[in-house]
């Protein structure tokens, strides 16, 4: 967590990706809406005692979260996407820290009393509570697999023949996406398995992957999810050295 030192803060594709969730509650613009959030950096208030030296707080020093709350008396961290947004609670001058997700996440679940913090609540509103934090990171779209976890793969017994047209339709329609592979997986630290996808592409994951989850849990139950990883990654290598894609872009020859 770092100190403000009068940094410029902005996070418009956050607050476009919130706009737009508000407008049209559908599942890709839920997977684009929790990427931005969880990808995001913060204007949080807070009151500090001590010195600050380089924009990093030194040993001893104290910090104070500031708080709102709600009619029912619960409290809540507050997290503004800019300075703009920060004025519209306070028009005096306020001390921040600089924050992440990962930030506000882990102060949430470590805090006592506080039920979450909300981003912008005088505007978009957006109220991230444990419950929500536990729903992203079952929502994310992509997963980083660390190189020491152990993942067996395999292929579904019920294999999901609808899922499968629909994303290999929604591939065709396409041409950065040229490959795709799909599999079960049971992460050794999971209690049940997931469908994994891991696809060969080119252009914006941040943008393709969303997508291609959004189609996805159209078919899935309510605690299912997808992981999705690139093919060009070392663990999308090994895993599809002897496997078949179910997708594969035809290439047409012309004589």
């Amino acid at each position: 967590m770092m100190v403000d030192v009068n940094q410029p803060v902005t996070n418009p594709e956050l607050v476009k990706s919130m706009n737009l969730f508000l407008k049209e509650k559908s599942a890709e613009n839920e997977f684009n809406l929790i990427e931005k959030i969880t990808q995001a950096n913060y204007l949080v208030p807070v009151i500090f005692q001590g010195k600050i030296e380089d924009g990093v707080l030194k040993k001893d020093s104290i910090i104070n979260f500031k708080v709102i709350s709600n009619s029912s008396d619960e409290s809540f961290y507050i997290a503004f996407t800019d300075w703009d947004e920060l004025g519209k609670w306070s028009k005096e001058p306020e001390q921040t820290l600089i924050s992440t997700y990962d930030d506000l996440k882990h102060m949430v679940l470590k805090s006592e009393g506080i039920k979450g913090f909300v981003i912008n609540p005088f505007n978009q509103n957006f109220i991230i509570t444990p419950e929500v934090i536990e729903y992203f990171s079952r929502r994310k779209s992509e997963i980083v697999i660390k190189q020491d976890t152990k993942i067996m793969l395999g292929q579904p017994a019920n294999y999901p023949h609808e899922m499968i047209k629909a994303l290999s339709n929604f591939f065709q329609k396409n041409k950065e996406i040229k490959s795709a592979y799909m599999f079960l997986a049971h992460k050794e630290e999971d209690q049940k398995p997931n469908l994994l996808f891991i696809v060969d592409f080119t252009g914006d994951k941040a943008v393709l992957f969303p997508r291609i989850a959004a189609i996805a849990q159209e078919f899935l139950g309510k605690d299912e999810y997808i992981d999705l990883v690139s093919l060009n990654s070392s663990f999308g290598k090994d895993a599809t050295k002897n496997a078949t894609p179910f997708y594969k872009r035809k290439k047409w020859k012309f004589f």
